[in-house]
């Protein structure tokens, strides 16, 4: 199914500018929400429509801890960026190889898809169609990408602490990984770390804020998360990310 990217919500071309430079240079990239916000204009409504999608995520069944704090939708599209076409696959399990996720690999998981609302929110477009703009200017070339959404929710309580990568420092076997904070409530914890290949560190960095934004090459750097606990032990506590995987076809 074509989606329709007649008005998305692009970033504007000096931050596209700035992120391919830095993804170049460094292998990751790193922007606050308040940048990312400025830098695309989206207005509160739409972002808070956007961000209204990560209340009704269903719970993973998948978990190879046996946790229940993770809850999540998959899709998968093909963009064109040369020709702008952003178009759905048919929906179909996730499976990565056990070498990538020794927790849940070499399983066919099947996720519910993402929602129609959230698929048609213009930021959503906007979005994907500027970062491939960014990941194209890294290439030396524009072309076609398969890209993988997970929205994830990540529950914590005072008792069970909630794990955004449960497998731990890892890769995804994709060309560039992104995350995006949309979320985060009442917690604590939650630093991402990013590492070379051989596991030599190269950033730390809390993405706090709304649209935090952080990018890396998937194929020359690992990363991982830190677990979650909530500030206020009677509260709900949680964090809503969106991992976004661009893939090469």
């Amino acid at each position: 199914m074509e989606i329709d990217v007649l008005a998305p919500i692009r970033i504007a071309p000096p931050i596209i500018d700035h992120l391919s430079s830095e993804l170049r240079q460094r292998q990751f990239s790193v922007m606050s929400g308040r940048a990312v916000q400025a830098a695309c204009d989206v207005d509160p409504a739409t972002w808070d429509e956007f961000a209204s999608c990560w209340n009704n995520l269903p719970q993973d069944k998948y978990m190879g801890d046996n946790g229940n704090y993770r809850f999540r939708r998959y899709s998968a599209f093909e963009l064109d960026s040369a020709e702008g076409v952003l178009q759905q696959l048919p929906h179909a399990p996730y499976v990565q190889p056990s070498y990538i996720n020794k927790l849940n690999g070499d399983i066919a998981r099947h996720f519910e898809p993402l929602e129609q609302h959230f698929i048609d929110n213009p930021f959503l477009s906007g979005l994907l169609l500027s970062l491939a703009q960014v990941f194209d200017r890294v290439e030396g070339d524009s072309g076609k990408w398969n890209i993988r959404l997970h929205p994830y929710r990540i529950r914590a309580s005072s008792h069970v602490p909630g794990n955004p990568t449960p497998e731990g420092l890892h890769r995804d076997g994709v060309d560039y990984i992104v995350t995006m904070m949309v979320r985060r409530h009442n917690v604590a914890g939650g630093e991402t770390y990013i590492t070379d290949v051989a596991g030599k560190l190269m950033c730390r960095y809390t993405l706090t804020d709304p649209m935090d934004l952080m990018l890396a090459d998937d194929a020359r750097t690992m990363h991982g998360v830190t677990k979650v606990l909530p500030y206020e032990a009677k509260r709900e506590a949680f964090r809503d990310v969106l991992v976004i995987a661009y893939t090469r076809t």
